[in-house]
């Protein structure tokens, strides 16, 4: 029975019917049942672009029968004490990747934000997905003094990328820096090594190609980052 099941899991994970991603420091699970869906979601995240905006932005590999999407954000991961904060998101009904973005420029305090998003099918049925939380600092004022530096990634932007993006990361002393990219196997594509002579932030700009020069193909992959003994990772997509 043990190795019906566990044979029975790994099928799932072959055949693309579970995906777990990460949002911004969050994980979640998305399950996709068989047959035909009304929309099929890849991935689900929220980053910081400003200090008081939030960009959602999540691709689809197919949608049929959607009436469009709606973004609901709440101050816990509860969904019940969420609100409505979106208009509806038109979608483009088709069978081919699709990727969408919802900028929230109406964050007014500091805290932790969680976010939902919903889609409603023709029919009047929906899904929610979610949620991917993200932690707001407003108190950073000019003249204030200087927020910490932790050392680990802070953002990817743009995520979903094509074809290069920017991996930004902090380092609260100097030391060596690795980051390496992985794909969903588990296999290293590509490794940078750096050393910082002085505590900072860093960016490191990413072209989408492997430690031989070859363009990768679209998919998702992990930047793992570690200095010393900290260590910490996001998830990138990179949508052709």
């Amino acid at each position: 029975m043990k190795r019906m099941l566990l044979a029975s899991v790994l099928l799932l994970l072959c055949t693309g019917t579970l995906f777990a991603l990460t949002g911004f420091g969050e994980s979640g699970t998305f399950e996709i049942s068989e047959g035909t869906l009304p929309v099929e979601l890849s991935f689900f995240g929220a980053e910081l672009i400003w200090q008081n905006s939030v960009r959602l932005s999540w691709v689809t590999q197919s949608e049929t029968g959607l009436y469009g999407y709606y973004i609901y954000r709440g101050n816990s991961s509860v969904l019940s004490t969420s609100s409505l904060i979106s208009e509806l998101i038109v979608p483009t009904n088709t069978s081919s990747q699709t990727y969408y973005i919802y900028d929230d420029k109406e964050i007014s305090q500091s805290g932790r934000y969680f976010y939902w998003l919903y889609s409603q099918e023709l029919d009047g049925n929906g899904t929610y997905h979610g949620p991917v939380s993200i932690m707001v600092n407003l108190e950073g004022q000019p003249g204030s003094p200087d927020i910490p530096l932790h050392t680990g990634l802070q953002t990817i932007y743009p995520n979903p990328f094509n074809p290069s993006t920017t991996i930004s990361y902090q380092v609260e002393g100097p030391g060596q820096v690795e980051l390496s990219i992985y794909n969903t196997r588990g296999q290293i594509v590509r490794t940078f090594s750096r050393h910082h002579a002085t505590k900072g932030c860093f960016n490191l700009l990413f072209d989408g190609k492997d430690s031989s020069g070859n363009s990768l193909s679209s998919g998702v992959y992990h930047v793992v980052m570690s200095s010393g003994k900290q260590v910490s990772n996001q998830k990138m997509v990179l949508m052709k």
